[in-house]
Order: structure tokens, then sequence, then C-alpha cells
């Protein structure tokens, strides 16, 4: 009966027909206060990407973000719009958080080495409690199985969670994925392996990510797969001065998730020590963003601000020497391209093949990974003269006008998803 009253809910909804192009953006948590790189463009999608004239959903559930309980149900269930979209939010169901993380331990146990030599070695049942536990809405796919035939096309972001993973199946033909993909053992399971085979198209960030899915998955995925980039906002052009509080000292800038999966305790140590090892140096270490910032204590050169507003953020990449992006696991990196669209060269992680192979091919800034690496980066950004430094921020400023602009970028997205309206934010690249 239940399902019944919430199906004429639905369509008292939906009393306006589909529009031929209307389309559902598929992701597990979506709002203003998101700050994860996918959460990131998940709103920029919907915000960006489709012109006014389309009929755009957010189908997302009432979880409040990736660092909270994943079966709670933080925001009211039901439909809002917003702008020029929709977001219609589903209730997530109760989960064994114990098996969740048992099947978690066990995956981040497993050395990517052996993962890569025997792809086939997770257990079934330790896969299955992964995707099983995972955060789950049966509404969500309820809504998919019954609607998702009204949409032309369903973009489902990032791969690795429930809604994704089990919806994609329900709605086949209409799917497109943009996986988020790092070389992670996540993305052996086999579960994963089923979503990128069945999605009708493939949308990648780099060429990296791209070549990375296509050793994973097999060379048959080729035909299906776009790499549409990674497009940022245009670079503040106003000099903020009034709102800096910013490091009078020349500075190195990181921005993201301040914790351990990010790598960010290596810089922090690298920096301590390059400031032990030569400590007649005024260099400074600025962090900015959410997530763990226990033991991290400004002092001695280290600014920990958290998170920081959008004019603040600009003043920051206004006004650092570089940028560093120590992280492993990106399908490319946000906060990369913001530097190189403020002219800002980077120094990113060595073993993360889509931000080094970025660094490599524009010659942007440096890559490094051992700490006696990352220091050596430190002590070149410390050394240079401010026109070394602005010579190599050209080179990646250069890389993003060509791969980073919505103009460029949204090109791509609507080629790939069959889209013929030209959405507003060609407008502005």
């Amino acid at each position: 009966m239940k399902s019944v009253i919430w199906k004429r809910v639905w369509k008292k909804r939906n009393a306006v027909p589909f529009a031929s192009e209307s389309i559902a953006l598929v992701t597990p948590w979506f709002g203003d206060d998101q700050t994860n790189g996918a959460a990131l463009l998940s709103s920029q999608l919907v915000r960006e990407l489709f012109a006014s004239n389309q009929r755009v959903d957010v189908l997302t559930t009432c979880a409040r973000s990736f660092q909270d309980d994943w079966s709670a149900n933080y925001y009211a269930q039901g439909a809002s719009s917003l702008e020029n979209f929709t977001v219609r939010r589903f209730a997530v169901r109760k989960r064994d958080a114990d098996a969740f993380e048992q099947a978690n331990r066990f995956l981040l146990s497993q050395p990517l080495d052996f993962l890569k030599a025997h792809p086939s070695c997770i257990p079934a049942r330790v896969a299955g409690a992964f995707c099983r536990e995972n955060i789950q809405s049966p509404g969500l796919l309820k809504y998919l199985s019954d609607w998702g035939r009204s949409y032309s096309a369903i973009l489902f972001t990032p791969y690795l969670y429930g809604p994704v993973l089990a919806g994609q199946e329900i709605v086949g033909a209409r799917s497109f994925l943009q996986p988020c993909l790092h070389d992670e053992a996540y993305a052996y399971l086999p579960q994963v392996a089923r979503l990128f085979h069945g999605a009708r198209g493939l949308l990648f960030n780099s060429r990296a990510e791209f070549d990375l899915a296509r050793r994973l998955y097999g060379p048959k995925i080729a035909t299906k797969s776009t790499i549409v980039g990674h497009w940022v906002p245009a670079p503040e052009t106003e000099i903020i001065d009034g709102e800096r509080a910013v490091p009078r000292e020349r500075f190195v800038f990181y921005l993201g998730r301040i914790c351990e999966s990010k790598n960010v305790s290596s810089i922090v140590k690298a920096f301590r020590d390059y400031r032990r090892y030569r400590p007649v140096s005024r260099l400074q270490l600025v962090l900015a963003g959410d997530g763990e910032r226990e033991g991290l204590e400004s002092g001695g050169g280290l600014h920990v601000l958290g998170r920081i507003g959008e004019r603040r953020k600009a003043a920051l990449f206004q006004s650092c020497a570089a940028l560093l992006q120590p992280s492993i696991n990106e399908s490319f990196s946000r906060s990369v391209m913001e530097a190189w669209s403020y002219g800002k060269p980077v120094a990113v992680n060595a073993q993360c093949a889509p931000t080094a192979e970025a660094v490599s091919e524009c010659g942007g800034g440096w890559a490094a990974s051992s700490p006696a690496e990352w220091i050596a980066a430190l002590s070149a950004i410390d050394r240079a003269n401010p026109q070394q430094l602005r010579d190599l921020g050209e080179l990646g400023r250069m890389h993003y006008l060509e791969f980073g602009t919505p103009k460029s970028v949204l090109r791509r997205y609507r080629e790939a998803l069959g889209i013929s309206a030209e959405p507003a934010a060609a407008a502005h690249g």
C-alpha cells in the first residue's frame, strides 16, 4: 500500500510531461555544503552543464555527506526545485556498518600488486558485504525502476557507492557513468567491472583515468568512452586584499580534505623537516579544508585554516607560490586545475598517474613521492625567483585553457550525452 501511495505522490509532483531531453544525475550525496571533488562535480554539472530549457533531476539520498552516518536521514524525503533543476531525495536504509567495515578493511589490506596479478581473488562474501552494506536507498532504486525510461540520459557518479552500483543495472541502456576512478582495491570488485561493462557510455576526467579503466576492464570499453576533462570556473581577477588573511611571507598552499587518505601528513612532515634543515627559510604552508585536524596546530610556519569561503580561496590562490597536491588516489584534481587557472605551478604525487602525467605533459610543476623528493620540491619553490614561478605557472595555465575551461569541457559532455541545447555556462568560457 505504501508503494502505491508513494507512486501517486511522485506522479502528482511530475504532472508536467518530461522534456525530450530530460536528464537525471544519480549521486549518493548532494548539497551546497559538500566539499569533496565528486560532490563538487555533481553540483557543477547540474548548474552549468544543462541548459535551463532542459528538465534536470538530481536523484540522491537523504544522507548528509560522505563524512556522516550513511544510514541516517538528515534531509527530508521529497522533491525541491533549485535554480534550473530539481533535487529528489530518498531515504537511506539501515545497514550493517560492522560487516561493511570488515569488508573494507580486508580490501584495503590487499596489496595492489597482488590484486593486479590476481584480479579475481577478492572473496565473494567480501565483495557482497561491501556492496550490500554500502549506502543504500531502496526508494531511489524504485524510482529508477518506475521512471527511468522517462529520461533520455541518466548520469551516475562516482563509481563506488550503492545508488550507483545498483541503479545502473536498472536503467541499463540510458546509463552513463562518470566514475572518478582511482587505482585502488575497490576498482577490482567484480560488481564494479559489471558497472563499467553495463553502462551505455563512460566519461573520464583525464587520459590517465581512461587508461586505468581500459587496463582494468579491457579494450572494449574504449568505443563508449569519452575523456571530457575537468573544468573549473574562470579565476577571480579582482585582487582581494581586504580578505586575504594570508601569510606575508612566501607560502605553499594545500586545498582539499585534510585526512590520511589524501596523504596530507606527508607534506606536513616534509615541510617541517625542510624548515628544520634550512632554518633561515621563511617559507610557509597553508592547509585549507575540512577533515582531521588532530595533531595539526598552526605554528612554525604552518597555518591550518579549516573550511574557507570562495573569496578567501581566491585570495590564497592569488598569493601562493605554488599548490601542493600529495594525494595518490585522484582521477584528476580540481585544486590542481584551479591553481593552473591562476597561473600557479603545482607539486603533485608522482604515484598519482592522472596528476603526474598532466604535470609531465605541460611542465607546470613538480612530481614528488619520497620524503626527500617532497623536500626537494619545497626547496625548489622556496629558492625560485618570482619570474621562474610565473613561467612554470604559465605552462599550467595553457593546459587549463585547453582542458579546463567550461566551453571546451561542456562541449565534450554534450556530445557524449547527446544533448543538443547549449548550456548557459558555455557563454562563460
